[in-house]
């Protein structure tokens, strides 16, 4: 009997980790060099990419999963151009409460800004959070280095 219960809690184990494994299988990443090539490949029409970007914005990397509206990604833009982007947030807010849960495959997202986030650990490196005004997007800035992340929120 001990062991038919341990068993069953062996496989319920082993099918819970095989089911949160299979979550992140239809996640999508994709980089363009450009905003031009972005929106060329439709990446701003699907909204993978947030909308109202600096005309100069480069070194785009975006992951976005098939089955739901969860979507990473992180682009650099010139830092002369940082009003075009302000213009599309809303006020600053608190790291302090927020999630992000990206693939752990996906190499390229920060450590920093990975699961239940540490606001005070966050600011001390240069970032800013703000909302998207048009989107369900959270954004963290780094204006001084001209460098933005950003998710959907969970």
């Amino acid at each position: 009997m001990i062991a038919a219960r341990r068993a069953i809690a062996v496989a319920a184990v082993i099918a819970a980790l095989w089911l949160s494994g299979c979550r992140d299988l239809d996640v999508v990443t994709d980089a363009y060099g450009t905003l031009a090539e972005a929106q060329a490949e439709g990446a701003v029409a699907r909204g993978w990419l947030p909308q109202g970007l600096p005309p100069g914005t480069r070194e785009l990397r975006v992951a976005h999963d098939q089955d739901s509206t969860r979507r990473w990604g992180l682009f650099n833009f010139p830092p002369g151009e940082g009003e075009a982007l302000r213009r599309q947030l809303g006020p600053e807010i608190s790291f302090d409460g927020l999630t992000c849960s990206p693939p752990a495959r996906i190499e390229w997202w920060p450590l920093v800004l990975r699961e239940q986030l540490d606001g005070a650990r966050i600011k001390a490196t240069g970032l800013h959070a703000y909302t998207d005004k048009g989107s369900d997007l959270i954004l963290a800035i780094n204006w001084a280095q001209g460098r933005a992340y950003y998710w959907s929120r969970q």
